[in-house]
């Protein structure tokens, strides 16, 4: 019965469920990251692991590895000494002790955010002009255009669905 079931259990920094640059299948493997890295502050989970996991390509999972480094909640740490190139995933912010549920629990007004929004029944929710609040901060939802080399992928992509 036991095996019918995961228990993943992690502490994600809220912007990254509030941005808008990640997908939701790059949130779900940032949730394992962190997740994985709660014991030592590192992993070292292989793309053909996390390919498995989550049905994807091993260059999809890469992508989506690059692009976490890319907006700071990983860094990524390369051995090139044997004739297989091994990565240690490091969390750049040290989420685990920095957080704890026993210091955040007393806390009536520091809601978690996915009770906020599971809750049909909760009229409260405070709102700036008739928006959630983390949407009138345009700094969390910023992008950067496409260099000429991702336009193209995007592009080469797009054409495989027509």
């Amino acid at each position: 019965m036991k095996d019918d079931y995961i228990v993943i259990y992690a502490v994600v920094p809220r912007y990254i469920y509030e941005t808008k640059l990640l997908t939701p299948e790059e949130k779900l493997i940032a949730e394992r990251i962190i997740y994985l890295c709660k014991k030592e502050g590192y992993c070292w989970i292989t793309n053909k692991s996390l390919a498995e996991m989550y049905h994807i390509t091993v260059d999809t999972a890469s992508k989506h590895i690059k692009k976490l480094e890319k907006i700071g909640l990983i860094k990524c740490i390369y051995d090139h000494n044997d004739k297989n190139t091994k990565r240690i995933i490091q969390l750049v912010e040290d989420i685990w002790n920095s957080w704890s549920i026993r210091d955040r629990s007393n806390e009536r007004d520091n809601i978690d955010y996915s009770n906020k929004h599971n809750n049909k029944y909760n009229k409260k929710i405070e709102y700036e002009d008739n928006r959630p609040k983390w949407m009138n901060h345009p700094e969390m939802c910023k992008s950067e255009p496409m260099t000429p080399k991702e336009l193209a992928e995007f592009e080469e992509l797009l054409a495989k669905f027509k």
